[in-house]
């Protein structure tokens, strides 16, 4: 369900399913340089901030009906790309690292234990 979350001392691994790769329309895992890492959110209220058209990926979500997926990139005016591999059901679990100098200016996912992401990393959450 969640994907696996390797932290080494240069780099964050962000290993998914083949289900998960299948709507994130991408056939990579995502990996992050820890010294690319700005800061680091937590919590439901980042599932309502995705912005941008996704090209390509995944969007079915409704706070209507309780289903929701969103996955794949999100693109905004300039070149700024998202990535975005969540389920609405799943949103305590959300954690975004807002990165640097990356292909991608954020990577929004959810893991098992967001706060223990945090402690590995030495981090402190902006939106806890």
């Amino acid at each position: 369900m969640f994907p696996k979350v390797s932290i080494t001392e240069s780099w964050v691994v962000i290993e998914f399913s083949t289900w998960d790769k299948l709507l994130n329309a991408s056939h990579k895992d995502v990996t992050i340089p820890r010294d690319q890492i700005a800061s680091i959110d937590t919590g439901s209220e980042i599932l309502k901030e995705c912005k941008g058209f996704r090209a390509p990926g995944t969007y079915t979500f409704s706070q209507t009906y309780g289903f929701g997926v969103i996955a794949g990139t999100y693109r905004q005016r300039h070149g700024i790309k998202h990535f975005w591999n969540v389920r609405a059901k799943l949103a305590d679990h959300t954690i975004r690292f807002n990165l640097l100098g990356n292909e991608y200016a954020t990577v929004v996912v959810q893991v098992e234990d967001p706060i223990s992401i945090l402690r590995s990393l030495g981090k402190h959450s902006v939106s806890q």
